[in-house]
């Protein structure tokens, strides 16, 4: 029996497809299969029917599960009075082929499995944490996608090889307009072919998209690499190749991998050149803060420090500043702020002076520097910024007493962080979500909230990372 779950939602045997009488029955399979361990009937029956009573929501539950089971079996859809599962390897599932080629390095063979988005085109509106699942997963699972294409597009040693990583190139922007690397990658591509005025296409289309999309120029590098190309020097695939290895380390970074994001961003940067490895000594730091390993995050901090422009600079001092509040160091917490704040404004570089503003206003509890970091980062093409300060403007409304006004600002920031793709920050997200509607006497809604925040963070750090589940502002 094979279950598609990549594009719109299909089950057959003998390639014949099986019908369910109701969308709850599919979305309730494909919960089961992707979950992959036993459920139990009540957190069920509180996922798929929130608005009824526990009663008439475990009835319903009843309903549901039988006519699956009559269609798998009672060996394939295992259930009890407690408790219900999809036996381990009973069916063919698309998802968990296409993880497994990805895991074993059979690339070609798993973006030719990614059919389409996880459940496309399916929802249900009256069950929210089901959709709040979907969301994540399918996010999970594109980026898992986006991962595989850049190492395949960065495999283009031969004619033949880059006609390939072309096409994979093409359908990474497929999936996100607005990713730059891409852009630069097909970009390097159709440089190394010997298409220059493709090349240069390409550039003036990723202008085009981030002009109308985001109201943005691209970033220096991507300017950088069209200079290059229009006057016929290297444009480096062997800098492309560490880019995708940089991208998918970011990739994990989001996904809450922390461990294999280390090992990625350590890999690039032992062949990187000097001008490049602040940034990713950088992005080590950031990683050993979210698990609170203070002792490597400082090395790394430390590191990033040493060189790069004043917005570079700045931009570290900020993201350590908090390290350092984190950690229960006041002093050096505002020492870094400050000097971040100078740097910032010397350098006149919009995201740094956003971040400076944020952590003065986490420090000093200042709300203007919040207010002044949310204007800033209006425009930012990474909306990483502006989550954490919308997250903190939420907390600082709550603390004064406004929850309505704390509320608009969460549910701002946790739709940013789900569009992102940051579990980590999504699931702190949830929880100071579920504290603001429980201020506001909405005690159901903040549990299903309370609930998501609590798997997410158990699914990042677990019992063995306790820090991560200490995220509150950041």
């Amino acid at each position: 029996m094979t279950v598609t779950l990549l594009g719109p939602p299909r089950v057959e045997r003998d390639g014949r497809a099986i019908e369910f009488d109701t969308r709850k029955a599919i979305a309730l399979l494909a919960y089961l299969i992707l979950e992959g361990r036993t459920q139990s009937r009540d957190q069920l029956a509180t996922m798929f029917w929130p608005d009824a009573d526990q009663d008439r929501a475990r009835a319903s539950l009843r309903r549901t599960l039988s006519p699956v089971r009559t269609a798998l079996g009672e060996d394939v859809l295992r259930t009890d009075t407690l408790r219900v599962e999809v036996a381990p390897g009973a069916l063919a599932v698309d998802v968990e082929q296409f993880r497994d080629l990805v895991r074993t390095g059979r690339l070609e063979d798993a973006v030719s499995v990614y059919r389409g988005d996880l459940l496309a085109g399916f929802s249900l509106k009256d069950s929210p944490e089901f959709e709040d699942w979907q969301s994540a997963r399918q996010a999970e699972l594109r980026d898992e996608l986006r991962g595989a294409l850049g190492r395949l597009a960065s495999d283009a040693t031969t004619v033949a090889g880059r006609a390939r990583a072309i096409a994979y190139a093409r359908r990474m922007i497929e999936l996100d307009l607005l990713d730059e690397i891409a852009h630069q990658m097909l970009m390097r591509l159709y440089a190394a072919s010997g298409d220059r005025a493709a090349a240069m296409r390409q550039y003036g289309e990723c202008v085009r998209v981030l002009d109308a999309e985001l109201g943005v120029a691209p970033m220096p590098e991507t300017k950088a690499l069209y200079e290059r190309i229009r006057l016929g020097e290297s444009t480096g695939v062997d800098q492309m190749r560490r880019s995708a290895d940089e991208a998918a380390a970011d990739v994990y970074t989001l996904h809450g991998s922390y461990a294999k994001a280390i090992a990625g961003y350590e890999a690039v940067i032992a062949e990187a050149s000097p001008d490049a490895r602040p940034d990713i000594e950088h992005k080590l730091a950031e990683v050993h803060h979210r698990r609170g390993n203070w002792e490597a995050a400082e090395t790394h901090y430390r590191k990033a420090s040493e060189r790069g422009d004043d917005g570079h600079k700045a931009r570290v001092l900020a993201d350590w500043s908090l390290a350092a509040h984190r950690h229960g160091d006041p002093s050096r917490a505002i020492t870094f702020a400050r000097k971040a704040l100078a740097l910032s404004e010397r350098s006149g570089e919009v995201r740094a002076l956003a971040q400076a503003h944020n952590i003065l206003g986490i420090l000093t509890r200042d709300q203007r520097h919040l207010e002044r970091a949310l204007e800033l980062s209006r425009g930012l093409p990474d909306p990483g910024v502006r989550i954490a300060v919308l997250n903190n403007l939420a907390l600082a409304q709550l603390r004064s007493g406004d929850p309505d006004r704390a509320l608009a600002y969460a549910r701002d920031a946790l739709e940013l962080s789900e569009a992102l793709g940051d579990r980590h920050r999504e699931a702190a997200l949830h929880n100071n979500l579920a504290d603001v509607l429980q201020a506001l006497g909405l005690r159901e809604e903040a549990m299903r909230h309370l609930k998501r925040s609590a798997a997410l963070f158990s699914e990042i750090g677990g019992a063995r990372e306790p820090e991560v589940w200490k995220l509150v502002e950041w």
